[in-house]
């Protein structure tokens, strides 16, 4: 049967690889709690109604780490690959770890609930791909002609 089948597969983007075997904290934390992540880093009145939340940083430390964690559960990519903008990546991940364990991320997350949002990605396995098909004609029986096992067609409709 698989013979009479015509398949061919075009791979429209990079085979994604999957680095390291530790699943990410972040996407982690969203899948199991089913909540979307802020569209965009946080604007001042935004991050106004935080700062009682959470420890006062040298410089924007703490701001760019809580942009840093939104972007890294918008995007999808490893901490290595956000953008140095956004600071100290070990900082905000340690950051990340102890909000979750104290309860203030969840808490973060209540209080933004008015703020735009977009689901977490899905971490994508396979490449983009088109998939493009037909079948023999050899596979498709007439209503007159028997099939393989012996029924026909209109045989079964009765």
């Amino acid at each position: 049967m698989l013979g009479l089948l015509d398949v061919k597969v075009f791979i429209l983007s990079p085979v994604p690889v999957r680095t390291g075997g530790i699943p990410c904290t972040v996407h982690a934390w969203y899948r199991a709690e089913k909540a979307a992540v802020p569209a965009t880093d946080l604007t001042d009145k935004q991050w106004s109604l935080l700062t009682h939340l959470l420890p006062v940083g040298r410089g924007n430390r703490v701001r760019r780490s809580v942009d840093a964690i939104f972007a890294k559960a918008r995007t999808g990519v490893s901490w290595a690959k956000l953008p140095e903008e956004y600071g100290s990546t070990s900082t905000a991940s340690k950051y990340f770890n102890d909000w979750v364990a104290q309860g203030v991320w969840a808490e973060l997350g209540r209080t933004l609930a008015e703020v735009e949002r977009v689901p977490v990605p899905s971490p994508e396995l396979l490449p983009a791909m088109r998939i493009e098909g037909r079948v023999d004609p050899r596979v498709m029986l007439s209503a007159a002609e028997p099939s393989r096992t012996g029924w026909s067609r209109s045989a079964r409709s009765r």
